[in-house]
């Protein structure tokens, strides 16, 4: 059953986007008076303003920031003129925040794969396209597609995300889905393909396909297996329960001993903002969980006390998770 993108598609922030656009400026030295002024305008106008700067310091301030910004008075005083004495920091503390900082300017900077391709999701949501032939591609939250359909052949390319195709038969013309390194051509109906950090896998729900990657040999797939693909070429073919594939067309998501970063990576296709690991090798920790795909943010926190991990929150736009 196709999906919308009612509550299930984030809606965008702009007064958080503010919050950490001022926050980001006052922590310069050289700002202006001009600017510290504008800040104060901006905080007074609304109470929602307020409430987002005030998330941000508490974020600030848990990461052992003792002092915070000012955004009235010149870098070094305080508002009755007195000279600030310097305050003991952390380092470490003071790293993570230069992390989050950087992570968050890094986040306004990156361009999503596929901005340009005929078919796109936004985060959270999922879409039915109907072809002309009269196949069907239901593409998941933040996806991308591109298609070429030719009298001899029809060919899709995935560029982001994941799709489920359900295809019809033309003989001799081959339907066929590019991904990344690899080639996937249809010999039945049913099929997942999604594109992972570092792989892309391909799962069977109804009849075959055949898969091919990197200038190997292809290999045949049939209902209920599964298998994954790199530039080094194909791995194993595993099994897969069929009714699980693609289980989030049912808003599951399904993972088993799946790394930290994998998982992370699934979930942001399901909220806008940015999970940062502070920690090392907190990526390669395992997760074993289904999660309802609507409740992300819900999924985070079940992570970060399963595996003990401290969880900083600035706004709904940044969440990092320490070890410390």
């Amino acid at each position: 059953m196709p999906a919308t993108s009612g509550p299930m598609t984030p809606e965008a922030n702009p007064v958080d986007d503010a919050a950490i656009a001022w926050f980001v400026r006052l922590q310069d030295e050289q700002a202006t008076e001009a600017e510290r002024a504008g800040f104060a305008a901006w905080l007074a106008a609304d109470p929602a303003h307020a409430e987002a700067w005030r998330e941000i310091e508490h974020l600030w301030g848990s990461l052992g920031q003792i002092a915070r910004p000012m955004p009235v008075d010149a870098p070094g005083r305080v508002k009755d003129g007195r000279a600030r004495r310097p305050a003991a920091r952390n380092w470490r503390p003071l790293a993570a925040a230069a992390a989050i900082l950087l992570a968050i300017i890094a986040g306004w900077q990156f361009v999503p794969p596929g901005l340009m391709a005929d078919h796109r999701t936004a985060i959270g949501e999922r879409r039915l396209i109907g072809l002309t032939d009269g196949s069907t591609v239901e593409l998941g939250p933040d996806s991308a597609l591109d298609i070429a359909f030719a009298a001899d052949r029809r060919r899709v390319r995935l560029i982001a995300g994941e799709a489920f195709f359900t295809v019809a038969p033309q003989p001799g013309r081959p339907f066929l889905v590019e991904a990344r390194q690899g080639r996937i051509e249809v010999l039945g109906t049913a099929f997942d393909v999604k594109l992972g950090q570092d792989a892309v896998s391909v799962a069977v729900a109804h009849n075959a396909v055949s898969v091919s990657a990197a200038g190997g040999q292809p290999a045949r797939l049939d209902q209920g297996q599964t298998v994954s693909f790199d530039g080094g070429g194909l791995s194993a073919i595993g099994a897969v329960d069929p009714d699980s594939v693609a289980a989030w067309r049912q808003d599951l998501l399904i993972f088993h001993d799946a790394p930290l970063s994998q998982v992370l990576t699934e979930l942001a296709r399901y909220r806008r903002g940015r999970v940062q690991l502070l920690g090392t090798d907190l990526g390669a920790r395992r997760v074993t969980a289904v999660f309802d795909a609507r409740r992300p943010d819900a999924a985070i926190e079940t992570i970060a006390r399963s595996l003990g991990l401290r969880m900083l929150r600035a706004t709904n736009l940044f969440i990092a998770l320490a070890d410390w």
